[in-house]
């Protein structure tokens, strides 16, 4: 061996040593990140505050899936996700910090997954570990939603548990274990359908006897029962708003283009990596013809689960942590496979680090900017306060969870209200609930209205009538969500005659 070669080598070495520590500095981030906000009392995204609301019904011993009226309306979600938290709920107590508690512990648990499945595929620690950190890395390009009080982190989570278990050694995990992990991943969020789906396939063309029909038949009797019992006990609103409502979501195709170019094109390094077992296929006679199926499937599914979320109106960033997940999985196990077909060709090795090393760099984000800031926090503590000295009903539906905080009666979220108005199945729900609010502003059955957007006004015709704005900055330039649509407390209108303290107006009424 040259002196060339050997220096060359030994610079590979260290460019590995030195991507390993670069990629660890994303899910040691991601910590710090999610620890400090696993407490913030406040929502860091627009819809956190719903899914507490969900959590509260449950310990109160209410039905998620009910007749949608102004009071409560469901989001469009199977349901395990919010009876876990509801579990946590009961040590911690509601809020924020039950919910978000699961998210974080089920996004370590993604990463540990990740690491698992290439791990078991390849055995490289090197890789397993640069796929998880990968994975954490992508925090920011999918929303950072890893610790939110929403469905994604528990439905991911046991989506890559029943794909680790589908390979295990043992018959009756990979056949029972399995499919009830996938299972419980619909049961969180019904988009995990067709990985399910797609996995059942795979048992059916490449298990051997019985065996292929236990996988199946497990899952089908578990999805098949969940229908039953469910529709059985909210006498059918399970069915329409788990699969009803999504289905007639408008569809916006133009976001195929920038899934493609945008989305996943922020991981070309990556999924350049991640295409080496797909190609390698047809440079390897010997692979078993199962495990190219399998990887098809699988990747393909997650794949799938992403776009089709995505091209739904309203698809936001968070739906695309399982095609992430998936280029992750896929990018160890390349990555692997090119370090050992490398071999001894130390500049292609130190060509690859490089490449890796780039795409890393690609995913920089500043994590000061996920956090809320000291300010947020007063501005929240400010409108808790105002929100407390209003007497009487307040109608909150963009964060309802400030009432229920403050003891006052919360309502549907407005996300919720406008599922039900725009599907064309729901018309007549729609038409009851616009109807009632009509009526609700008619007998001024609330004091005040805190909006973030002036809308009631349009909709109902009395509203200007009976309700004045007194004040349309509440929340000041601060106090943004960290994450999704830019929506906070706004608009206060106080009833006709009456002040936002509550005590009697004097003078006129106002214009």
């Amino acid at each position: 061996m040259g002196k060339g070669t050997g220096s060359t080598r030994r610079f590979a070495n260290i460019g590995q040593t030195l991507l390993v520590i670069g990629a660890s500095l994303y899910p040691i981030t991601y910590l710090v990140i999610a620890l400090a906000r696993l407490s913030y009392p406040f929502e860091l995204e627009w819809m956190e505050g719903g899914s507490v609301v969900h959590v509260q019904r449950i310990l109160d011993g209410q039905a998620l899936y009910v007749t949608p009226s102004l009071t409560f309306i469901p989001y469009i979600y199977s349901p395990f996700y919010f009876y876990v938290s509801s579990l946590f709920a009961h040590v911690t107590g509601n809020g924020f910090l039950p919910l978000r508690l699961v998210s974080f512990l089920s996004s370590l648990g993604c990463l540990a997954l990740i690491f698992m499945i290439v791990h078991k595929r390849t055995s490289s620690l090197y890789a397993s570990f640069i796929a998880s950190c990968l994975f954490a890395a992508t925090f920011r390009i999918s929303g950072s939603w890893f610790d939110l009080a929403r469905v994604d982190s528990l439905f991911l989570f046991l989506l890559l548990a029943g794909i680790y278990t589908f390979d295990s050694p043992r018959r009756v995990t990979r056949s029972l274990v399995s499919p009830l992990l996938l299972f419980l991943s619909f049961f969180t969020k019904q988009t995990a359908l067709m990985v399910g789906v797609c996995l059942v396939a795979t048992a059916l063309v490449t298990r051997r006897r019985f065996e292929r029909l236990w996988f199946p038949l497990t899952f089908a009797v578990l999805l098949s029962g969940s229908f039953l019992i469910m529709n059985t006990l909210t006498d059918g609103w399970y069915m329409h708003y788990v699969f009803g409502l999504p289905g007639q979501h408008d569809v916006d195709y133009r976001m195929v283009v920038q899934f493609l170019t945008k989305d996943v094109a922020q991981l070309s390094i990556a999924l350049c990596v991640a295409a080496i077992p797909f190609l390698r296929i047809g440079a390897a006679p010997n692979s078993k013809a199962g495990r190219i199926i399998q990887d098809i499937l699988v990747f393909g599914s997650l794949f799938l689960v992403s776009l089709l979320s995505r091209i739904h109106v309203g698809g936001y960033d968070n739906v695309l942590m399982p095609v992430y997940a998936g280029i992750a999985i896929y990018f160890g196990i390349g990555l692997a496979l090119s370090s050992k077909a490398i071999g001894g060709e130390a500049p292609l090795g130190s060509l690859l680090i490089v490449a890796i090393a780039i795409q890393f760099v690609v995913l920089f984000y500043l994590p000061g900017e996920e956090i809320p800031s000291a300010m947020d926090r007063q501005r929240g503590e400010k409108l808790e306060q105002l929100v407390s000295g209003l007497k009487g009903e307040v109608y909150m539906p963009d964060h309802p969870w400030y009432l229920g905080k403050l003891g006052k009666a919360t309502q549907a979220h407005r996300m919720a209200v406008i599922d039900i108005a725009r599907s064309s199945g729901f018309a007549q729900w729609g038409e009851i609930l616009a109807r009632e609010m009509v009526t609700a502003v008619a007998e001024k059955r609330y004091d005040a209205f805190i909006l973030d957007v002036a809308d009631y006004e349009l909709l109902v015709p009395e509203f200007n009538t009976n309700y004045k704005l007194v004040e349309s900055n509440l929340s000041g330039s601060e106090f943004h969500p960290v994450t999704g649509l830019d929506r906070r407390p706004s608009l206060l209108y106080v009833r006709r005659t009456v002040q936002p303290n509550g005590a009697p107006a004097a003078g006129r009424p106002g214009p």
